[in-house]
């Protein structure tokens, strides 16, 4: 008889070779300070990461993060942690700003990745800022025109 079996969507074992419940992970945290979506695209950002962000899956989180832009759903899978442990972990690293959000060309006029300053900002955009603060406070009206 072969041992217990692992549910493949939580994390696997730590360094030590013990398994960690993410309630740990994220000490007993279920929501993040930010709203973040699973299609939200994280960055690595100005701030350096101090001793307790930098190891583990603060530092796994990170190491994924440098060079490129990765949803959080993407870091979620990649690391085999639930979503909203990774958003919790994730919403730490924005705060020390190691990590920031990244603004997308489907953000900016007209998909230009080079818009100047002065350009009026999309719809798209418009419409997710009101749906972020409809999320954030309840009085916010449903559309704008």
């Amino acid at each position: 008889m072969s041992g217990p079996r692992r549910n493949p969507r939580l994390p696997a074992e730590n360094a030590g070779g013990a398994f960690v419940r993410p309630f740990l992970l994220t000490r007993g945290r279920v929501h993040a300070r930010h709203w973040l979506s699973p299609e939200t695209l994280v960055e690595a950002g100005p701030g350096r990461a101090g001793p307790e962000l930098a190891e583990g899956e603060y530092g796994q989180l990170v190491q994924l993060c440098r060079g490129q832009r990765r949803s959080v759903a993407e870091l979620a899978g990649t690391t085999r942690l639930p979503l909203t442990t990774a958003r919790v972990l994730l919403s730490d690293l924005l705060d020390a700003r190691v990590l920031v959000l990244s603004v997308t060309a489907a953000y900016t006029p007209a998909g230009d990745p080079d818009s100047k300053a002065g350009d009026r900002p999309t719809a798209q955009l418009l419409e997710a800022v009101r749906a972020g603060l409809a999320r954030k406070w309840s009085d916010v009206p449903a559309r704008a025109c």
